[in-house]
């Protein structure tokens, strides 16, 4: 039997006793899906949102006793009501694997019309979301969900890509990567949600890596980390800078002024960025500088090495 349903069978649970069981929602519009160059939802069902139905795929109908078909039926018509439109993530046990660990979870869709999903990133948070684990899934396997359905599927996540060891997974959630407000990696280093939806996977990863291997801050102690340099086809200098706060207190950046020096020690761009950013006490953050070619004062740079500072005089 699924472990979560060990609290249910036998009884009919309250609708808090089923929504306490149920992990926070992860929530993402169907039109980020793949089906988004398809009619758009009608968003009419109201305030008060769409109950979804069970819709079991074939596997899980054959390995299911009607006990247990019914008190998942009864579960996914005790979620909190959807809002039209959405698809989710409703996380309802994670167990140890061989492999790793299973989350099993709902596959909600409140549109309708039927959604067949994509290869999908999922992540596994802990905490005030800090990541435990992220891996890519092809949700085509879960089927086609029917319209205003929950549909109950199983992830393995290996061991291999776990972040974290060593640590209680008591308030946990499964999300969809791209519908994160906000992600934390190893080091405390910050992802907002628009560096979670403009880097790429293999970004992500380096990313990771860095955050894994960071040194860590002296008491008090703020820099920039020197990331990535490329140069955009317009002759732009696009700079990816770490900014690391060691302090106790949150900084906030209102205007920046920095200087790009390349190996030979050279300036090779400066200017003064308008910022609307903080860091977090205790945290990291990426940002990225674009030096557009007015800003360019060496026209063959060296950037075998390079690295950013405040310009001279500052």
């Amino acid at each position: 039997m699924l472990s979560f349903l060990k609290k249910i069978t036998g009884k009919t649970p309250t609708t808090q006793e089923v929504r306490e069981q149920v992990q926070e929602e992860s929530i993402l519009s169907a039109s980020d899906t793949e089906q988004s160059h398809q009619e758009k939802q009608e968003k009419n069902a109201g305030s008060t949102g769409i109950v979804t139905t069970l819709s079991l795929h074939s596997s899980w109908k054959a390995k299911l006793s009607q006990q247990e078909q019914y008190a998942l039926s009864f579960m996914a018509q005790e979620l909190a009501p959807l809002e039209a439109g959405n698809i989710s993530l409703a996380g309802t046990s994670i167990v140890p694997h061989d492999a790793g660990v299973e989350v099993t979870a709902f596959v909600r869709n409140s549109t309708d019309r039927p959604i067949l999903l994509r290869e999908m990133t999922l992540v596994v948070l802990f905490g005030d979301q800090q990541l435990f684990t992220r891996q890519t899934f092809d949700l085509g396997e879960v089927g086609e969900i029917p319209p205003r359905s929950a549909r109950p599927w199983s992830f393995v996540f290996a061991r291999e890509h776990f972040l974290q060891l060593d640590i209680l997974l008591t308030n946990w959630k499964i999300a969809f990567e791209l519908a994160q407000k906000k992600m934390v990696l190893p080091s405390q280093l910050e992802l907002e949600e628009s560096w979670i939806k403009a880097l790429t996977d293999e970004q992500k990863n380096s990313l990771i890596e860095l955050a894994k291997n960071l040194p860590a801050l002296k008491e008090g102690e703020v820099n920039f980390q020197s990331m990535q340099l490329h140069r955009a086809e317009d002759g732009a200098i696009h700079v990816m800078l770490l900014i690391r706060n060691g302090s106790a207190q949150s900084l906030s950046f209102e205007q920046l002024p920095l200087a790009l020096y390349d190996a030979t020690g050279d300036k090779v761009a400066e200017g003064a960025f308008q910022l609307n950013l903080t860091v977090n006490a205790n945290t990291s953050k990426p940002w990225m500088f674009i030096y557009p070619p007015e800003m360019i004062q060496k026209a063959e740079p060296d950037f075998s090495g390079w690295k950013v500072g405040l310009p001279q005089g500052s």
